[in-house]
């Protein structure tokens, strides 16, 4: 126990409460950097105290691994800053994700404009992408009846998107709209990557639709209700 206190063992006790601080972080960024740190300390203690050589081998692996993880994190962070105008919007519309996400999900989109008119999809065709109205109006149809109408801030082939069946309605944009349009094939490739991604993408999307049969049930109780005289 006197051993434990004693001055040459304190780079060991910095190194090992640096340690075990990381283990409690959950931003993977900061945990790897606690860990380079407290393994550095650890490698000092060694060398001041002249044991623990297949600990240094080990820990220098353990660093060069930490590091080259560290790289790709800064870069996908360099990566991740959104648009300044559409960052708020983009943050709302895609609530749980934080921005080096969402981001992730932007490679996998183009930003088009759209034209009162032009279709986004058609009913019991399939659907090769997944659409954001981030600005403008669609109108939906079924059976070539007016069912309701999408705005900003709306998902548009979610439920093609989640289940794989061709789209149930056609929708057309009924005003000048700003869209992102992410494509199927690139998403699945982006959110195979990333399960938490994947996860909350699908909350998103449930959240989104949930929203769409609250508005769409709201609708038609007030279109039922008799007119007073």
């Amino acid at each position: 126990m006197d051993q434990f206190f004693e001055p040459a063992y304190l780079t060991a006790h910095m190194a090992y409460v640096v340690l075990a601080i990381s283990y409690f972080l959950t931003n993977i960024f900061w945990l790897r950097v606690c860990a380079v740190i407290g393994l550095f300390l650890e490698i000092l203690y060694f060398r001041i105290s002249g044991t623990g050589y297949p600990g240094l081998a080990w820990d220098a692996i353990f660093i060069i691994i930490n590091l080259y993880e560290l790289i790709w994190l800064v870069r996908d962070r360099i990566r991740s800053t959104l648009p300044s105008e559409e960052a708020p919007a983009l943050r709302h519309a895609f609530e749980g994700l934080d921005d080096s996400q969402i981001a992730k999900l932007l490679r996998a989109a183009d930003w088009k404009n759209f034209e009162p008119g032009e279709t986004l999809t058609r009913q019991d065709a399939p659907v090769d992408a997944l659409y954001f109205l981030f600005k403008g109006r669609a109108n939906v149809e079924v059976d070539g009846s007016f069912i309701t109408y999408l705005e900003s801030g709306s998902f548009v082939g979610e439920i093609a998107y989640l289940t794989g069946n061709p789209a149930n309605a056609r929708v057309t944009v009924d005003e000048p709209s700003r869209v992102i349009v992410f494509s199927k094939m690139r998403l699945a490739k982006v959110v195979a990557r990333d399960r938490q991604l994947n996860g909350i993408l699908y909350q998103v999307l449930g959240r989104d639709l949930a929203q769409k049969m609250r508005r769409s049930n709201s609708r038609k109780v007030l279109a039922d209700q008799p007119v007073r005289p």
